[in-house]
């Protein structure tokens, strides 16, 4: 069962929730979402910079229906307090985007020595956040039949990436598993593993040389952007793939070639 008369390829009012959602990525598929019809809420732990976000895709996609929503990822009752918000607004969530995340070297170290309570940050909120957000919205989906959660991962889980591989591929073990356990309950789990992506928080992370070897190292010799990557996100989100599950989608302009 669906919660709308939907055209296989089709969001259009579908209620969608991406975490992350203040800037970057996660901004930016709120935004597409936004523009292809589907209810969205935009997720984030700065209450400020998602409200100002939700505000500026309002104004700037008319007609949309949107809203800025405070959560902390690692904390189950601010998950709670926010899928309630969107199910008193909409009635219900169709779509869950576990975008947030913890990328970059906050703390610069090799895995070898990393710190234990670094370590422990990245895995709360790149690990358990997804799992705890899914949980949160389990009840809703079931009860209509019918759900798509889609986290979003990282070819680094395939690298020497530290901590944060290690995240990502703890990631693509959970969206197994909960593909696994959900599918009889008309949920699908799938994954979207982006390459290197031309965006602000790339490059203010990576020296030049980096970037243009980043380049060099796919196959079509260009940075992806997130246009890129919602073409598979929101397919992944339709009716379309009702029998795709449990996958991990490398979007990667080919780097895979080099790995």
């Amino acid at each position: 069962m669906t919660t709308n008369a939907q055209t296989p390829n089709s969001v259009q009012g579908r209620v969608v929730i991406v975490t992350g959602a203040a800037r970057g990525l996660g901004r930016d598929y709120a935004r597409m979402f936004a523009i292809d019809g589907a209810k969205v809420g935009l997720a984030d732990v700065n209450s400020e910079a998602v409200t100002t976000a939700a505000r500026e895709i309002a104004a700037d996609v008319p007609g949309s229906d949107v809203v800025g929503l405070t959560v902390d990822v690692t904390d189950a009752d601010s998950i709670a307090a926010m899928v309630a918000g969107v199910v008193e607004r909409w009635g219900t969530v169709d779509v869950l985007i576990n975008n947030a995340g913890i990328w970059g070297d906050l703390e610069p170290a090799p895995l070898s020595a990393t710190k234990p309570s670094y370590f422990d940050l990245v895995l709360a909120v790149n690990l358990r956040g997804p799992l705890l957000c899914t949980q949160a919205v389990l009840e809703p989906m079931r009860k209509q039949g019918w759900g798509r959660i889609i986290n979003i991962s990282s070819m680094g889980a395939y690298m020497p990436s530290g901590v944060y591989g290690v995240s990502k591929l703890g990631l693509n073990q959970m969206t197994y598993a909960l593909a696994t356990e959900l599918g009889t309950n008309g949920i699908t789990v799938n994954a979207v593993a982006p390459g290197p992506i031309d965006n602000e928080a790339t490059r203010s992370q990576l020296p030049e040389a980096a970037f243009q070897k980043m380049i060099s190292g796919t196959a079509m010799k260009r940075m992806g952007n997130s246009q890129d990557l919602y073409g598979m996100i929101r397919y992944l989100a339709t009716t379309e793939a009702d029998w795709v599950t449990g996958q991990t989608f490398l979007v990667n302009g080919g780097y895979n070639s080099r790995m």
